[in-house]
Parts: structure tokens; C-alpha cells; sequence
């Protein structure tokens, strides 16, 4: 069993060499304790031994720890300017910031593969059936807890007219590669197909208990030539909930 408290204290140690008052980095403190909850309570659903759930949590508080350096860095969560998953890996070993969250190392790569793809748009490492599970964990946890994030924090418009390619790709069921968004309208509808890229059912079941996707679509300030694209796209996104 890992020691939470031991975890959960070194993680705050690290945050503390960055500058809390910026709403960015307080917003990633936060967002990492949610995930790591999120990520025990599908490893729950999903019927994981205790050492599972537990190594989940774990890899929630970590998938993140790049962002600080990022935007202590860069000012931005803009992954083209440094990727925070790639820097996260850096960081936890080859700096060896792992060691202060958990001494042994027989679960290094699951992490470190883990941590590496949860911000990507398929897995890229070559992976194994255990570490594919984890990585999936994460990538969903994640996903979950952006859609209370994208509400609470960020001012969602959809008053561009979004391109008929991400329009095209939404309305037949996929998920939207960020290398494709020209405007912010094409952003509010890859964050909207966030919901075709989940891996179980039962984190769909933890999206709709915690309601978050109903409360982000319910943020979006839609304007009237796209009201009616919006609510087509809408009413077919919320269809993955009913499960």
C-alpha cells in the first residue's frame, strides 16, 4: 500500500517552488487532486485490486507535475511551446523527483508511460496490456475532471464559425486532433468530443454521476448562426452518456 500522506505532502512541497497567486498554477494544484480521486473511483468501478487503485491514484497526482514548470516557464498550458507530459517524464526520471513519491521502482514504467500519453491523442509508446490499462485510467480520469475545469474557469464561446472539417469529424463520431483547430469555436468542439476518446463505461458512469459534461455544454455561450449545428452535435454527444 502506498502512503498517501507521504505522497500527498511531497506533492505539495513541489508546488510550493512555484507561484500560487497565479490562478494557472492553482488551478493545476487543484485539478491534480481531483484527477488522483477520479482515478481511484474508476479503478474502483472497474474492479481493481487495492494495489491497483492505489498505483492509479499515484500516477493521478503525477500525469500533471510538468504543467508547473511550464507555465512558470512558458506563461501558457500550450503543449507546442513545451510539452508537459514529455516534461513531466523528465522531471519524475531522469531528474528523480519519482523517488520522493514511492522508493521502489517496479512500477517505473507503467508511470512513466502512463504520465507520457495521458495528454496525446492515441497512446504512442509501445505498451503492454497493464500498462495500456493504466494509461487508459488516466487519460479518461483526466478528460473528466477538464470538463469541471473548462466550466469553472474558462469562458467558453461558440461564436466563430466552426470549420466544416471538425464540424464533419465530430458528427461522425471521433475525436479532434488539437493539430486541426483554427479557431475557438473548433476548441469548444474538441473539448465537446473529449466524450468519444473514453475507454470504459464505467468512467462515462463517473462523468454523468459528477455532471460535469451537462454543466460545460451548459456554460457554452452559443451564438444564433450556430445554435442550430450546436444542438444537432449536442443532442448526439449526450447520447454517450446513457449508459
Amino acid at each position: 500500500m502506498l502512503d498517501f500522506n507521504l505522497i500527498d505532502s511531497e506533492f505539495k512541497k513541489y508546488v510550493s517552488n512555484f507561484n500560487f497567486d497565479d490562478e494557472k498554477i492553482s488551478l493545476k494544484y487543484y485539478h491534480t487532486l481531483e484527477v488522483a480521486n477520479i482515478c481511484y473511483e474508476v479503478a474502483e468501478s472497474l474492479g481493481l485490486s487495492n494495489e491497483d487503485k492505489d498505483l492509479v491514484k499515484l500516477i493521478g497526482y503525477l500525469h500533471d507535475i510538468g504543467r508547473f514548470e511550464q507555465v512558470a516557464t512558458t506563461n501558457s498550458f500550450k503543449d507546442k511551446e513545451l510539452d508537459h507530459a514529455n516534461n513531466g517524464v523528465r522531471i519524475l526520471f531522469d531528474e528523480g523527483l519519482i523517488r520522493r513519491f514511492i522508493q521502489e521502482d517496479k512500477y517505473d514504467e507503467i508511470i512513466k508511460k502512463a504520465v507520457r500519453n495521458h495528454n496525446k491523442y492515441k497512446i504512442l509508446d509501445p505498451v503492454n496490456d497493464r500498462e495500456e490499462l493504466f494509461a487508459n485510467i488516466i487519460r479518461d480520469s483526466d478528460k473528466i475532471d477538464i470538463f469541471r475545469v473548462r466550466t469553472k474557469y474558462y469562458h467558453n464561446e461558440m461564436k466563430l464559425v466552426p470549420t466544416p472539417k471538425i464540424v464533419e469529424e465530430v458528427k461522425q463520431g471521433h475525436s479532434i486532433n488539437l493539430n486541426d483547430i483554427k479557431n475557438k469555436s473548433d476548441s469548444i468542439l474538441c473539448v465537446m468530443a473529449f466524450i468519444f476518446d473514453f475507454n470504459y463505461k464505467e468512467s462515462l458512469r463517473v462523468l454523468k454521476k459528477k455532471g460535469y459534461y451537462n454543466d460545460f455544454l451548459n456554460s457554452i455561450e452559443v451564438s444564433d448562426e450556430n445554435m442550430d449545428i450546436f444542438n444537432e452535435i449536442k443532442e448526439q454527444l449526450l447520447k454517450k452518456l446513457e449508459v
